[in-house]
């Protein structure tokens, strides 16, 4: 085999090894268990799903309870199987008779009638007037025309007095002078249409709606008007009509009208539809509510309320409530998704999340349904108000479980959906489902700050003292009257929050390793350094381990600095070079006695250093490291240059008269994708690219950190990163901070030791034996006297 053909061969060995990494990257990252969409799986999933709630909250049809005898003794409790709502005709009746005994009576008010009579009065004395000067028609035609203008018959005998005094308008004046009385005064016909103590309703013609009147003392009848009219008979101004004063007296009395008028048929629609506005008053019987209890006697509510139990149950189909549930359910889910799409702020909502929060719902469900029974059977048990029981409840173990695997905002919504639901279920109020939100939205809080699991504890704690001050408030604005099973209740409630750190406790190892997820409860455990990959690595790639706790401390400061997942980076850069613990001695760090590279061809130490990010995958994937890990193996290097073995190559291949291929000395990436990949990335070069100084300056350190910064940046190895500008310059200056401060900070220098303190310390030496010699003799003596006592 020629040079060439050896050549060709060695290439084609590295061409597989780069396509065997990048192949294992690719499979390692997709999750195609969770990212590969399924719909023959996911639907009937969901149904599945959607079939499971609908069940334990509103399982499907109901039996008929028996109806015992009046009067005789109840043998069992019985209990309502779902919800019904009865009307209580008696109680309707009496409310409608109430309503429409407070609609007031309604009165037509025309505060404009005694102006217009005042006005019509002026105008028939001025044309009277003109008519006479006019002497047109006879005195007939004139009292015929004064009449109608007056609107009040008259006789020959006065009409001719009226034409007769010289200035008619005196005669208006008077008249005028007795309608001032009554301008602004109510009138009614008779103060008997008026209600004794109860209020009217005022209806103007030009208003839309009726205004209230309460004090009515100031409404005169036709009667006491008149009197008013006749006691000021003296003082009115008469003038040259002082004849006519009796005349005008009396059409001034019959020109007062009353201007308030009742309205019987307004009156009787108001209060129609008063009646018809109060609703039949129903009363409700919850499921689960206990309708007679055993050794009761049995009365005619009992039996009216099992026989109403029973009509509904048979006079609908058993299926309806369950199909409705099951629809709105439906809803739900398609509603929270939309939202989770359609928002301001879109959230990145994969298939795993959306398995994980679904089972997370049906198993925080099941426990509620389940503690909802316990506790009614302990509530009927001890002799206590059953509604206790809803207080048991753990509906925050939703929240808490969604908060720490997916998110905030999800596990948020999730809680409002659950407290709606076991509401329903545990029949409920507003209230209830007030104190239920109550212990999602602290649960939801702390449970974003669980680094531990005994933090789940700590979770538990706050959502019972949450929910137990959250009882009483709910209790009393739910009616409920105050008593002994307050306290009962708060017990409750603040064993609620006991299960709630229980159950998540039990159940979020088995979300860990049913959908491989990672948690900060998991990275904080993957971080602590007992892990066996962690002591493997620290065994037999000692110089490994320290670069990997040396980039450590660099990537959490920059993750800080930058507002990114701290503790995630930590556990990446802890764990980004596991591969090297399969073959340590072929990396430098880890190398005392010469490089033994320089014996091998480049290609094949290319394979090696490739091979670690392979064996890293494998190691990741095979202990359930979580897919941060598998993103820090895989892409700390991206598609980087192995510049010394590439360098060696080229001048291997001039000798023999080849080529070399620049990206077959390259890492097959793939690039950083998220802002912690990046900063491992970042971190493992810097880190490297320092080591070397020797007793930098600081600012030798922060011009070696920008340099390999922007190399990177100049190398594209960065484009696919959400990394900002300013971001890498906060990165810059987080690891200048934790290099110069923490790796080449300055130490004190020590004196040399001399002869004549060698001298000294010989002698310290030759007294501490004597001193201990001493001491042996000491403690012979008195065992030997002790001996010698006995």
């Amino acid at each position: 085999m020629t040079a060439e053909d050896k050549g060709t061969v060695s290439r084609r060995s590295l061409k597989s090894e780069r396509a065997l990494l990048s192949s294992s990257a690719i499979r390692a990252l997709a999750q195609e268990r969770w990212n590969k969409s399924r719909p023959w799986l996911d639907w009937p999933m969901l149904v599945l799903f959607i079939a499971l709630v609908t069940a334990v909250f509103a399982p499907f049809g109901s039996s008929t309870l028996p109806v015992p005898r009046l009067d005789s003794i109840a043998t069992s409790t019985l209990r309502a199987e779902r919800n019904l709502v009865v009307e209580d005709k008696e109680t309707t009746i009496l409310r409608r008779q109430q309503a429409a005994a407070a609609v007031p009576p309604q009165f037509n008010y025309d505060p404009e009638l005694h102006f217009t009579r005042r006005d019509q009065v002026v105008a028939a004395v001025d044309r009277l007037v003109e008519r006479r000067e006019a002497d047109e028609l006879d005195i007939a035609a004139r009292r015929a025309a004064f009449e109608a203008d007056l609107g009040q018959p008259l006789n020959a005998k006065v009409f001719e007095l009226l034409e007769s005094v010289p200035d008619p308008h005196d005669a208006s004046a008077a008249m005028t002078f007795f309608l001032n009385m009554v301008l602004d005064r109510m009138i009614v016909a008779d103060r008997a249409l008026l209600p004794e103590q109860s209020p009217i309703a005022l209806r103007r013609a030009a208003a839309e709606h009726p205004e209230t009147l309460f004090h009515l003392g100031g409404i005169l009848d036709v009667s006491q008007a008149w009197r008013l009219l006749r006691a000021r008979t003296n003082e009115a101004p008469y003038g040259e009509a002082r004849i006519l004063r009796t005349w005008i007296l009396e059409t001034a009395l019959a020109l007062v009208q009353p201007n308030l008028v009742p309205n019987g048929r307004v009156t009787a629609e108001t209060k129609a539809a008063a009646v018809a506005a109060i609703e039949p008053v129903l009363v409700r019987i919850g499921r689960g509510e206990v309708v007679i209890r055993e050794g009761d006697r049995v009365t005619a509510q009992a039996q009216a309320r099992i026989r109403a139990l029973n009509e509904a149950s048979t006079g609908r189909l058993g299926w309806v409530d369950s199909v409705a549930f099951a629809a709105l359910l439906a809803g739900l889910v398609g509603l929270g998704a939309f939202f989770f799409r359609r928002a301001h702020r879109p959230l990145q909502f994969s298939r795993k999340e959306g398995y994980i929060t679904l089972v997370s719902v049906a198993l925080a469900g099941l426990a509620c349904i389940a503690a909802l029974y316990a506790g009614r059977g302990i509530a009927e048990g001890f002799g206590i108000d059953p509604r206790a029981a809803a207080f048991l409840c753990p509906v925050a173990l939703s929240a808490a479980l969604v908060g720490i695997l997916v998110n905030a905002r999800t596990s948020l919504m999730v809680g409002v959906a659950l407290s709606l639901l076991v509401a329903y279920r545990a029949d409920g109020d507003i209230w209830l489902a007030t104190y239920y939100l109550v212990g999602v939205l602290v649960a939801g809080m702390s449970a974003r700050r669980c680094r531990h699991r005994s933090d789940l504890l700590k979770v538990g704690l706050v959502v019972a003292l949450s929910q137990a001050a959250a009882a009483p408030a709910a209790l009393t604005l739910g009616g409920a009257a105050a008593g002994p099973d307050y306290f009962i209740m708060v017990a409750f409630a603040l064993a609620s929050g006991g299960l709630v750190a229980v159950s998540a406790m039990g159940l979020l190892p088995v979300f860990e390793y049913v959908f491989d997820e990672v948690t900060d409860v998991r990275l904080m455990e993957l971080g602590s350094g007992d892990h066996p990959l962690l002591k493997k690595l620290a065994l037999r790639s000692p110089g490994t381990y320290h670069h990997s706790v040396m980039i450590a401390n660099l990537a959490e400061a920059a993750a800080d600095g930058i507002g990114a997942n701290s503790l995630q980076c930590r556990v990446m850069a802890l764990y980004h070079d596991i591969g090297k613990s399969v073959r340590p001695v072929y990396f430098a760090e880890n190398q005392r006695q010469g490089n033994i590279h320089d014996g091998l061809p480049p290609e094949l130490s290319a394979r090696i250093i490739f091979a670690h990010v392979t064996d890293g995958i494998e190691l990741a994937r095979k202990h359930r490291l979580g897919r941060a890990v598998i993103e820090a193996v895989t892409q700390h290097q991206g598609t980087t240059k192995l510049a010394v073995f590439y360098q060696k190559a080229v001048e291997r291949a001039a000798q023999a008269g080849l080529t070399v291929d620049e990206d077959e000395y390259r890492y097959p990436g793939p690039r950083p994708t998220t802002r912690e990949s990046s900063i491992i990335m970042l971190g493992d070069s810097v880190e490297a690219a320092t080591r070397a100084l020797k007793d930098p300056s600081p600012a030798e350190v922060q011009a070696r950190v920008g340099k390999v910064i922007g190399e990177k940046i100049a190398d594209g190895q960065l484009s696919d990163s959400e990394l900002t500008l300013g971001e890498l310059e906060a990165i810059e200056k987080a690891f200048t901070r934790v290099l110069v401060l923490g790796v080449y900070h300055s130490r004190i220098e020590y004196p040399a030791v001399g002869p004549a303190q060698e001298r000294q310390r010989g002698a310290d030496e030759e007294a501490k034996v004597d001193n201990a010699r001493t001491g042996d003799r000491g403690r012979d003596t008195q065992s030997d006297v002790a001996r010698r006592f006995s």
